[in-house]
């Protein structure tokens, strides 16, 4: 756990209030380093030391970690790569060592040899028909493909979509992705064709130029925090996003019409959940003993733990600066349009803040965030 003296009061207050320029988030991300290596470390201590594939390829990852350390943390920092180690150790515990998911060190040391230019003849596990490489993509194969990891030709290899000096993977390869979302009704999409990539592209432009324009206070920690986009399969009328706690840094997308302007307003309403996963992370900001879902957070037909109402709360700060925005530049009916989504989003945020007030979980640092919210909401 974090000590909250590690954070000046005025960057939480920034994040309280659901901001954080480049340091600040800056400060999660490093938060959540340290987090990435805990889970490294364990899944090396409890791992199955009598698998001979798991213990050379934890040996290769403690070697690059001597000799290249921020290759080994590049690797970490790759959203899925906590999504499989929390998986692993989650096997683990329960008495149940899944060869998929024992035998995937040997990509994540691979991608970390890749990374710091070592010239290695490395395996790489192959599962459905392909051997990912954590950042890189993956290679199509029916067996463990062996790789010499200063020349390696990928069949798929990742995107990227980039803006100005931010560079975001457009994962659509890794195999842990959809793991955070199994039993819901979130599902990423296959491999993206080339003209949906670009597609992607443009979008992603036009939305970071519409947030630098008209939502400035939320571009820094975008900057700085967006590691990875995850193309979702869209789902009826509505725009889908979505997030995990054991996935900082990745946000889900899926948009009816992927043009600018609901890009942006997915990214920034999804960047909130990312942010306050990570704060959870650090801090205690709710009871951990209430776990019931007894209450029912703003745009949710089903009850929810006090967890999910922080989130749903926190989000909607969000999407209120957002049609604040939309409300100024519109015009005609869509001006109409944008004013009564504001005022609906409002009284949304409004509801959230006057349950959490009720529900008497939230810890002191809790309440910092929910006075906050509540100054936002009121301004």
């Amino acid at each position: 756990m974090t000590s909250t003296l590690s954070l000046p009061e005025e960057r939480f207050a920034q994040l309280a209030a659901g901001f954080g320029d480049a340091e600040t988030v800056r400060w999660l991300v490093r938060a959540q380093g340290s987090v990435q290596r805990e889970l490294l470390s364990a899944v090396g201590t409890f791992g199955p030391r009598d698998d001979a594939r798991f213990t050379a390829a934890w040996g290769v990852l403690l070697g690059l970690d001597a000799s290249a350390p921020e290759a080994v943390t590049q690797v970490l920092a790759h959203p899925y790569t906590r999504v499989w180690a929390s998986t692993l150790l989650g096997n683990i515990s329960r008495g149940e060592f899944i060869a998929a998911d024992v035998h995937h060190m040997e990509a994540v040391a691979a991608s970390a040899a890749i990374l710091a230019g070592i010239d290695l003849r490395l395996p790489v596990p192959v599962r459905d028909g392909k051997a990912p490489l954590p950042l890189f993509g993956a290679l199509r194969a029916a067996e463990t493909v062996w790789i010499d990891t200063c020349r390696v030709t990928l069949d798929e290899p990742v995107r990227t979509l980039t803006h100005g000096d931010l560079t975001v993977t457009l994962e659509d390869t890794d195999p842990y992705r959809a793991l955070p979302y199994i039993g819901s009704e979130i599902e990423p999409t296959g491999r993206l064709t080339a003209a949906e990539a670009r597609q992607w592209q443009r979008a992603f432009t036009g939305a970071l130029e519409f947030i630098e324009t008209h939502l400035p206070a939320y571009l820094p920690g975008l900057r700085v925090g967006l590691r990875t986009i995850l193309p979702l399969r869209p789902d009826g009328p509505t725009d889908r996003s979505a997030s995990a706690r054991t996935a900082f840094g990745a946000v889900g997308i899926a948009a009816r019409q992927l043009n600018p302007q609901s890009l942006a307003e997915l990214l920034v309403h999804e960047f909130q959940h990312v942010k306050l996963g990570a704060m959870m992370d650090a801090f205690e900001l709710y009871d951990r003993a209430d776990i019931e879902p007894r209450y029912h957070p703003p745009c949710f037909s089903h009850p929810r733990p006090i967890e999910g109402l922080l989130h749903s709360t926190y989000a909607h700060l969000a999407l209120t600066d957002f049609w604040q925005a939309q409300r100024t530049i519109a015009t005609g009916s869509a001006a109409a349009a944008a004013a009564d989504r504001h005022a609906e989003v409002r009284a949304l945020t409004a509801e959230g803040i006057a349950l959490l007030e009720s529900a008497g979980s939230l810890t002191v640092l809790g309440t910092t965030v929910l006075d906050a919210m509540r100054h936002r909401a009121t301004d």
